[in-house]
């Protein structure tokens, strides 16, 4: 979306053509319309002439024009007529004004004027459709103008009342389709008198809506090509300055648009590439990148030494990001023919990213290889597969090596050293390492083995940290033993944190970055420190030194991430002494909020506020949603029509049924810029709330209009709607939403796959600007598709495969991914060769390229990969999410091949295993050294440990390190994190409470056992008080700890607390437990928690229960009787509930089966 804030300079191009207005600081000028109707007295009278009659004085035009639109009620043209006249500076006579405006219609006075001028901003913000509609009618002069009020986010002050444009702007904005109707009304009347010079300077702030998603193809062949000079060059600018925002079949369009008009402007029409030269070359910008290969070809190469020689040509060249390798190869043969000397590597500087595509290998000597690596840096910015780029470093660094070590070489071969094996910079010297760091500190991309390596070569045998270490560590600061970090002051780590360790902090582990915030709140001025935190690393500070401060008022959270146990208290603590709505205010505080504050606030604060609350709906948990539906339903005098809509989905289904039509596009579009999931988890009632958004789609999804109301909304829709109801018009938009959506069903993806072949036809007729415009939606073809845009266009499907590596994907398109690679083959034979001459054993390239489809080679081909591969992928192969246990195994014996048994590994390679680690068995486990926090903190990371893995992994850290359990510190437990789940339940009770408490709620978080459970819940007894003490924010941050309560602690909470029990905790409870929970409990669990209760635990409930069950899942208050829908009632007394399952009310799952049930026929 187009900020705000953006300034008159950045919608004033490079030069002014030809303008309809003078603009001398008019913005500044009062003397508008509504000057003129201040001085409208009613004791005024007429004047007349030396005859008595009356007539009507000479007004300049602009003034006369807007007095007789604002009689007409045009306000609008009226308003934007004043602004002009304003601007021009004219000498005019106010009197002549009044009289005229008297003599049309003496009944106007003062508050009348100004009533109707409020009251039509007021429409005008309300209802944006209304702004539009009078702007479409506007001259372009006046449409001009207003545009630049527009967009100047101002707010004008006039006498009478105050013009606020940003507010009229961000109404505009919100509402679904705003944006898109306003770039329709400004194509309509731009494009076609752009010749004139109309609307030049205001494209740049017009094609930014929503970030160039309006600027599609058809709308660049719109614009005029015979345009004078100065407006080309001016809207070519804006062309460029925008060039990222766009898509590449919109940079694609605009290339041809801008080489169109410069075709126009060459001198010769007898040979169409003669317009290709020098100057025009650098007038292309990034645009040059969609040069077809012929036309490069056909440069003439004095044209191509002109280039290549310029100054600006170099910093031009340095900016081509999205440069293809064909594209780029072919640059870089012509300008080596023109003369450019490429064997003068010094030189090199000049050929921009095109060094990147350098293939002159034979001719290079050290020196010259070693210049070229450094030039080859800067090729990390390339887009697209960085395969062959790594090939081309290596290659150079094999050339450097030739005669000299990697130790007198290390600071000399740029970033080639991320690419280092371990083996490789284990045999690196200390002495070169350190006379190197100021090198290597800048390097991006290091692995956490290679820091482990580097940074202990480092630090030697010190050990002692201090504020220079860290500062000349840089980017390596990640591999620094996290224990080291405690010999650092807690001053000298506040001075880090506005520098190294906060550029570098996503790098550090969860250990590392406990040990530091717990360093900095040692210090006596807490508040300081608290105050001083980044935002993201609030979240660690522990509930229980948030209670030691003494005061609080003076941090300041808005700029926090909050937990909501840190949220649930500060909201308590700060409402004491801070206004309502200041709290509201304050984002991440909104999770704090509890029924009982909700319920406190006025009527008119809710109405007033609905804003506040609305753009933080993605903080509150379906519980706060709940309650503040529930709140707004009270007003008095509000029917369902005048709840927001949005608060419509978290109420009992039946409300939702008895919206009224009028409310549909306020209902979509509130919905659609939320995640559904957030705002109901039950499947159910997001299943009716589909049904009545489809409801609401009776006609269908026609246009892009209803695809912005939709939004998000989308990603839910059932494959029918998808297929049935998504008109072709709407497709191109709809497309731009579901390439976001991160979990569609098999029918879905099917349902998209056809829409894009209705769209864009058969894939084999795609082109490569499609492709990459598509991005993740190619991932959903079929297999077969698959493979003929691969084939055809290799480099951007595979690219895919690296680009979706955090992404779950298709099997169809990991498959295809793996036979590009691989090549066609019959499914691989499962029977052990014990020759791996007859085996394809992967490459290293290979490896790469793959990605998560690494997954389908055969396990004997992975005990085929070379011990040099392995070391070279082994941590691109551990982060591997889909290996089966065979697989890991294989690969584990590999990592024994090339390192030696396990008893000898080093703490790197155990870290560099990944998803491998896995599969070490206990006796494995045994034999290592698991003596540093930090080897435990990164394998804690895999989810697939058995509970006898984990208990072997933390005794065996005991016994390695020589602690008990009692002197574990809070980083201990930190890196520990689910291995401390292994330890034997009668253990438990012996880790110190001082560490537990400021690890409480990452511990809370872990799935224990529940005799484990209990006896960490005693151990928070001792931090937090007795379970009767408990408050929310307690509740929250032990987390899933509560399910180890006794079971009279159970049912001795209070029917507040019940929603602050975790999901997790709700789960742990024991079935018998669980059971012994009353009715009122049950129906104060609140949404999120009552669907988190496990059929085991709904088998020991009674009816009664059930009900109270189905009570909080249905988001239902008190007074169930009254309150829940009849159809409960009915599946209650026939055991039958949702997509025809029935079951018998007494075994207790079919409030199981309600909410997690199979989606019926009308999702297929």
């Amino acid at each position: 979306m187009l900020s705000t804030g953006l300034s008159m300079k950045a919608l004033t191009p490079r030069r002014i053509l030809s303008p309809d207005v003078c603009w001398i600081e008019w913005f500044g000028m009062a003397e508008s319309l509504l000057v003129l109707l201040l001085l409208l007295l009613p004791n005024l009278g007429l004047m007349s002439d030396s005859q008595g009659t009356y007539s009507l004085p000479e007004l300049p035009h602009l003034v006369k024009k807007a007095l007789d639109e604002f009689l007409t009620s045009r306000y609008l043209h009226a308003l934007v007529d004043a602004f002009l006249f304003a601007s021009t500076q004219q000498p005019w006579n106010p009197t002549d004004a009044l009289v005229y405006l008297l003599r049309r219609n003496a009944s106007l006075g003062i508050d009348r004027v100004k009533d109707i001028l409020t009251g039509y901003q007021r429409s005008l913000i309300q209802d944006p459709q209304l702004l539009i509609t009078d702007m479409a009618s506007l001259s372009i002069v006046q449409f001009t103008t207003l545009l630049r009020l527009f967009f100047s986010g101002r707010t004008e002050q006039t006498v009478l009342m105050d013009v606020d444009f940003e507010i009229m702007r961000a109404s505009l904005e919100r509402s679904p389709g705003g944006n898109r109707s306003l770039f329709a009304v400004a194509r309509e009347k731009c494009l076609s008198l752009l010749r004139e010079g109309h609307c030049v300077d205001l494209m740049g702030a017009l094609l930014s809506l929503s970030n160039g998603e309006f600027v599609q193809e058809d709308f660049v062949t719109d614009i005029p090509t015979n345009l004078s000079d100065d407006i080309f060059r001016n809207l070519t600018a804006v062309f460029k300055d925008l060039y990222d925002i766009f898509s590449v079949t919109a940079q694609r369009a605009i290339y041809k648009w801008i080489a169109l008009g410069l075709q126009k402007t060459s001198k010769s029409t007898s040979n169409p590439t003669t317009w290709m030269t020098a100057e025009n070359l650098w007038f292309l910008g990034r645009y040059m990148v969609h040069l077809p290969v012929h036309h490069i070809l056909r440069i003439s190469l004095s044209e191509m030494r002109i280039f290549i020689h310029y100054d600006n040509a170099t910093k031009q060249l340095d900016c081509v990001y999205d440069m293809k390798p064909d594209t780029g190869k072919t640059f870089l043969h012509r300008i080596n023919a023109s003369g450019f000397d490429m064997a003068n590597v010094s030189i090199a500087y000049r050929l921009g990213l095109l060094v990147c595509f350098y293939d002159n290998l034979l001719l290079l000597d050290v020196n010259d290889a070693r210049v070229l690596l450094h030039q080859l840096i800067k090729c990390n910015q390339l887009r697209g597969s960085l395969t062959e780029i790594q090939r081309l470093k290596s290659q150079l660094l094999s050339i450097v090596i030739r005669n000299q070590t990697l130790n007198e070489l290390l600071g000399s071969v740029s970033d080639t050293v991320v690419g280092l094996t371990a083996s490789q910079l284990e045999s690196l010297s200390a002495s070169a390492v350190r006379g190197s760091m100021s090198v290597l500190q800048q390097m991006s991309g290091w692995t956490r083995s290679q820091t482990t390596i580097l940074v202990n070569k480092y630090m030697g045998s010190s050990k002692v940290l201090t504020f220079r270490n860290i500062s000349e560590l840089g980017s390596l600061i990640s591999g620094v033993d996290a224990n080291l970090l405690y010999s650092v002051s807690a001053e000298e780590l506040a001075q880090a944190m506005e520098a190294t360790l906060l550029l570098h902090m996503t790098q550090l582990s969860p250990t590392q970055q406990h040990i530091i915030i717990s360093q900095m709140l040692g210090s006596k001025d807490v508040e300081m420190v608290a105050r001083k935190l980044p935002c993201e690393l609030f979240t660690q500070v522990p509930l229980a030194t948030l209670l030691r401060v003494p005061s609080l008022g003076s941090i300041s959270v808005e700029d926090k991430q909050l937990t909501c146990s840190q949220a649930s208290f500060l909201y308590s603590f700060l409402s004491r002494t801070t206004p309502t709505a200041a709290l509201i205010s304050m984002g991440q505080l909104m999770k704090g909020i509890t029924c009982h504050d909700i319920q406190r606030m006025s009527d008119t604060f809710l109405v007033q506020n609905f804003h506040d609350f609305e753009k933080n709906f993605h903080l509150l948990s379906p519980f706060q949603m709940t309650c503040l539906a529930w709140r707004y339903l009270e007003v008095p005098d509000s029917p369902i029509s005048l709840i927001p809509p949005i608060l419509l989905s978290v109420l009992p289904v039946h409300y939702l049924s008895r919206m009224p039509e009028s409310c549909c596009k306020d209902f979509q579009g509130a919905l659609g810029r939320l995640d559904l999931s957030l705002v109901s988890p039950c499947a159910v009632k997001r299943e009716a709330i589909v049904k009545k958004v489809l409801h609401c789609l009776s006609e269908g999804i026609r246009d892009e209009y209803a695809v912005d109301v939709l939004g998000t909304l989308l990603c839910h829709l059932p494959p029918a709607a998808l297929r049935d109801h998504l008109f072709l018009a709407a497709l191109p938009a709809a497309l731009w939403y579901l390439r976001g959506c991160a979990h569609l069903t098999a029918n879905q993806r099917a349902a998209i796959r056809g829409k894009l072949v209705q769209l864009y036809g058969h894939p084999v007729e795609w082109s490569t600007e499609l492709l990459q415009d598509l991005g993740p939606l190619v991932t959903l073809m079929s297999r077969e598709d698959l493979l003929i845009l691969g084939r055809k266009y290799p480099e951007e499907v595979l690219h895919l495969a690296v680009q979706s590596e955090k992404t779950h994907l298709p099997e169809d398109f990991l498959l295809a991914v793996f036979e590009l690679v691989v090549g066609p083959r019959d499914t691989p034979s499962s029977s052990f060769e014990s020759d791996c001459i007859f085996v394809r054993a992967p490459s290293a390239d290979d490896i790469r390229k793959l990605s998560e489809a690494n997954v389908y080679w055969s396990v004997n081909e992975l005990r085929c990969i070379s011990p040099e591969t392995f070391t070279e992928t082994v941590e691109l192969l551990g982060s591997v999410k889909g290996f089966d246990l065979l697989q890991i195994r294989a690969l584990k014996s590999l990592a024994e091949q090339a390192w030696g048994p396990v008893s000898t590994w080093k703490n790197y390679h155990v870290v560099s295993l990944g998803s491998i680690a896995v599969s070490l068995t206990e006796e494995d486990i045994k034999q290592m050294d698991l003596s540093s926090i930090d080897t435990l903190t990164v394998l804690s990371q895999q989810s697939k440990w058995t509970m006898k893995q984990m208990s072997s992994l933390l005794y065996r850290f005991l016994e390695c390190t020589n602690l008990t359990l009692g002197e574990l510190r809070g980083s201990d437990l930190t890196g520990l994190s689910q291995f401390l789940c292994g330890v034997q339940p009668t253990q438990a009770h012996l880790i110190n409470p001082e560490a537990y408490s400021t690890t409480a709620a990452r511990i809370g978080s872990l799935p224990c056992p529940l005799p484990v459970l209990r006896q960490l819940k005693s151990t928070a007894e001792k931090v937090f008080g007795p379970v009767r003490t408990w408050n929310r924010s307690v509740l929250q941050e032990v987390g899933v700890v509560a399910a180890g309560m006794s079971t009279e602690e159970m049912k001795g909470l209070s029917l507040d607390l019940m929603p602050y029990l975790q999901p997790q905790a709700i789960a742990a409870i024991p079935p018998e437990g669980f059971s012994q929970l009353s009715k009122e409990q049950l129906q104060s669990l609140g949404p999120g928690n009552a669907l988190a209760v496990t059929s085991s635990q709904a088998a020991q409930l009674s009816d009664e229960q059930l009900q109270g069950l189905q009570a909080a899942r249905e988001g239902l208050r008190e007074g169930l009787s009254s309150q829940v829908h009849p159809t409960v009632f009915s599946s209650l007394q026939t055991g039958t509930v949702s997509a025809g399952i029935r079951l018998h009310l007494n075994s207790g799952w079919w409030i199981w089966a309600l909410c997690t049930s199979l989606p019926g026929n009308w999702q297929n």
